[in-house]
């Protein structure tokens, strides 16, 4: 499979997105039924035949919001009996990347057991997976470059919206046993996630 092995049945890989010029971070998650990967991108050949590998038993693709499309409209064309969900309010904009085939809202079962919380106002979730104990935040929280997370800039809200509303509706993931933030910017967490979470979240 692509990337490390973080749990059983759990992996996480980077690559380098051209626009952000920067490596970001992907998961992937093995269940039964088939392989579930969040805001996937492949860039490299490489990458694709282990894709290709992996997938052969099914394929999911779960985004947490549209900016994270990325390799998305390549997996819907390689593999037609793929997967894409995308959140109902954040659908419109994911539908201009890339084709969708599901929905879903928090509080809707999603494949793999993955459950989806509301995130950034309107169109972001942010995803956890109970049986590795793993968040999965796309752009809300970001590493920290000191071994924790941190909150995404302001700039990256709504005009409407401030940090400190976006820390009230990540409030309820502190109610989580949360092991590791797979973050998609910077490093992630894989130990004592709760903890940096509550950091993150106690504001400055």
């Amino acid at each position: 499979m692509i990337g490390e092995e973080l749990a059983p049945g759990l992996w996480r890989w980077t690559a380098h997105h051209e626009e952000w010029r920067e490596e970001v971070g992907c998961v992937a998650l093995r269940r039964e039924g088939g392989l579930l990967v969040v805001d996937p991108l492949l860039v490299s050949p490489d990458q694709w035949a282990q894709l290709d590998e992996a997938a052969a038993g099914g394929l999911q693709v779960i985004l947490t919001i549209h900016w994270h499309a990325r390799s998305a409209a390549e997996i819907a064309a390689r593999y037609p009996r793929a997967r894409i969900w995308a959140h109902v309010p954040d659908a419109a904009p994911v539908r201009r990347r890339t084709p969708v085939t599901d929905l879903f809202r928090p509080g809707d079962r999603l494949p793999g057991g993955l459950e989806a919380y509301v995130g950034r106002p309107r169109n972001e979730v942010v995803l956890w997976d109970p049986a590795t104990k793993a968040l999965i935040p796309g752009d809300l929280l970001l590493g920290d470059g000191e071994g924790g997370v941190r909150m995404c800039p302001a700039s990256w809200l709504p005009q409407s919206a401030t940090i400190e509303q976006l820390r009230e509706k990540l409030r309820p993931l502190l109610e989580l046993p949360v092991e590791m933030v797979l973050v998609s910017h910077g490093d992630p967490v894989l130990e004592h996630g709760g903890r940096a979470l509550e950091k993150a979240l106690a504001g400055p």
